[in-house]
Formats: structure tokens, sequence, C-alpha cells
């Protein structure tokens, strides 16, 4: 395996941020302000990093793709979509209003269990868990060497604990989730180490 560089964007204000709603798989767009951010993250990154050899990736969902689109404007690169970089599926949780969610949720146990699911239809921690490190498997045996990826706060935060060598068990004592709109890079080394050079940086 060759070295790799991924840099991972979490997306920028979407309408529920702002409208009481829930996220996971659901179909929000960015709010204005979250488009402005976007655009002022890709010259962050044009002025801070040399993106010319790097693939794009980033969730289907229309927040991430719009974050992506954003960021193309200032730096050459072309964003494919993966369904695999979605935001954790809250099940009949997902875009509901926070008063409703609150109400319907499944409570959590007292004693961490990644098989708990949120409402009946949600995908658990062991899942979100699998489909993680699978993608990153998948990079890690790409003929690309540079990433950047645009994805979501929980889906990223599992990411980033499987690029960095953690378990399942480190999400229940994760400090790792980064505010919208937060960059972060890591230095893959040719024995799968991970270098951490920022992690969740806040860039505007």
């Amino acid at each position: 395996m060759k070295q790799k560089t991924i840099i991972t964007i979490r997306h920028t204000q979407s309408e529920h941020h702002i409208s009481g709603m829930t996220g996971g798989v659901s179909y929000w767009n960015l709010t204005e302000l979250g488009k402005q951010q976007a655009y002022k993250i890709g010259q962050w990154l044009s002025e801070n990093e040399k993106l010319d050899n790097f693939k794009m990736i980033s969730s289907d969902l229309p927040r991430t793709a719009q974050t992506a689109q954003e960021i193309c404007k200032s730096n050459p690169l072309v964003p494919a979509y993966s369904e695999k970089l979605r935001e954790i599926d809250l099940g009949e949780g997902n875009g509901t209003t926070q008063e409703w969610y609150k109400k319907n949720i499944s409570p959590k146990p007292e004693v961490y269990d990644p098989t708990h699911r949120s409402f009946p239809s949600a995908e658990n921690d062991v899942e979100l868990w699998a489909r993680m490190k699978a993608f990153y498997e998948t990079l890690l045996n790409s003929n690309e060497d540079n990433f950047v990826l645009i994805s979501h706060g929980g889906a990223l935060m599992f990411l980033q604990l499987v690029m960095m060598g953690r378990s399942l068990a480190d999400v229940n004592n994760s400090y790792y989730f980064g505010s919208a709109g937060s960059v972060s890079k890591f230095i893959i080394s040719e024995d799968g180490s991970c270098q951490v050079e920022y992690l969740n940086k806040e860039v505007i």
C-alpha cells in the first residue's frame, strides 16, 4: 500500500440545523449561509492544501453534495457520490421534528450497547462501524493516493476512529464529533499507521 492523504469535511449549515428537524438519511438542502460557508472552506483549501491530485467523494445526500459543489468552485476537483458516506440511518427518526424524535426514540441502555437501535429500523453502531470500516478499506486498496471526503457528523466520527486504529468500544468515549464545516487531515503510512495533521479544525 502506498501512503494515503485523506481530508475529511463535515457538511456546512443545513436546513435541519435551524428548523428543529432531525438529520440522518434525510434530504435537507444547505441554507444560504451553509453555501457561503462551503465556498469559504473551498477557498481555504485552495490556499492551504494542494488538491490537484485528489479524488473527492461525497455522501449523495443533498446537504453534502451541495457542500462538495461549493468547494469545487475553488479547487480542481470533480465530486463522485457514494451512499457509503451517508449519515447514520435513523430509521423512523429520519427527517422528523426534534420534538417527535425525543418523544419516540428508544432510550439508550445504561451500559453502552453498540447493537442498540434508536428506532426499530434504524442502523446501529455495529452496522455503521462496519460500513465505515469497509469504505476505508476500499480507500486503502484504491489506486488513488489522495482523497477529500464530504460526509456527516456521526458518520465522520466513526470513520475517523477507524482511520486512527481505534475500536468500536471507543465510540462511547469519543470526543471527535466536529462542528458543521470542520476539516480534518490524516496521513496513512504504508504500514497502515495514521498521523493526524489536524482534527475537526474550524477554518472559517
